[in-house]
């Protein structure tokens, strides 16, 4: 282990969201080792990140494999928001926003969000969210935010790990082979991505501008008016037309029987004109 925190910009310092910064050259998971720190010692958690080189046993949503080998920012924040219990899923929400914007004011391009947590760019995965959380008596013990972003990786690497049940190969891209040759620091993107969700956050514990946070939101989703299928446990479920995004992120939907739904996680995708 190297502790960044003492190596690396010292501008972390002014984020109040970051106490300290562990940095390991290769682990298992990062999400893995934030929810152990977390469990076990959590009032002196708040403001720990984990950040590694290279993970071998990465996690994504649903317990899939996410490939990552050295060139990607692997990271898990560990925290204690002064939040209500029904606010929970607009850390899924604000940390997808802080992505996509960190990485498209770093970067230049354009890139928005596949509900509710991965990060697109031209139709193909950027950037992956996992979100878990601990409530007891209705308050938050902990929330680990765990984000994956491939920026320098080697692509072809990943493609051969990729199992094709979960992702095609050739949906999976880097911010290196977008870009074309501009290099991206990880740890410069980090203190932007830091800044957005602290900036974010605050805007949650003071209950201001929520409306607006789902605003930009719906705009990098860019989702409502179409026609989705949603999966269970990778089979088709049902199909239904998206009619809005709620006050908490989760989906407005009309299925093809009338049914009004909401749902805050799963599986979608969009239905293909060929499919109505």
């Amino acid at each position: 282990m190297d502790n960044t925190y003492n190596k690396i910009n010292l501008g972390f310092r002014d984020l109040n969201i970051v106490k300290r910064i562990l940095h390991y050259k290769k682990i298992k998971s990062t999400q893995q080792l934030a929810l152990s720190f977390a469990e076990t010692n959590i009032k002196n958690e708040h403001g720990t990140i984990i950040i590694a080189d290279e993970q071998c046993e990465g996690i994504g949503r649903g317990k899939k494999k996410w490939v990552s080998p050295i060139g990607g920012l692997w990271m898990s924040l560990i925290i204690q928001p002064s939040i209500e219990t029904e606010k929970i899923n607009m850390l899924s929400v604000i940390s997808a926003i802080s992505v996509c914007e960190a990485i498209n004011e770093i970067s230049c391009l354009k890139t928005y969000i596949k509900w509710p947590n991965d990060i697109l760019i031209n139709d193909k995965k950027l950037a992956g969210i996992l979100i878990n959380s601990s409530v007891n008596n209705n308050k938050i013990d902990y929330i680990v935010i765990g984000i994956g972003i491939n920026i320098k990786v080697n692509i072809n690497k990943i493609k051969l790990s990729i199992d094709p049940n979960n992702i095609s190969p050739s949906e999976v891209t880097s911010l290196q082979y977008e870009i074309k040759g501009k290099r991206i620091d990880r740890f410069i993107l980090m203190k932007h991505l830091l800044e957005k969700i602290e900036f974010y956050l605050s805007l949650l514990e003071h209950d201001k501008y929520d409306k607006k946070i789902i605003e930009i939101y719906k705009n990098l989703l860019n989702i409502v008016g179409k026609r989705i299928i949603v999966y269970q446990e990778g089979l088709k479920k049902y199909s239904a037309l998206v009619m809005d995004i709620d006050n908490n992120g989760g989906l407005i939907l009309e299925r093809d029987d009338k049914l009004r739904e909401i749902i805050y996680s799963g599986e979608i995708s969009i239905r293909k004109e060929i499919d109505k």
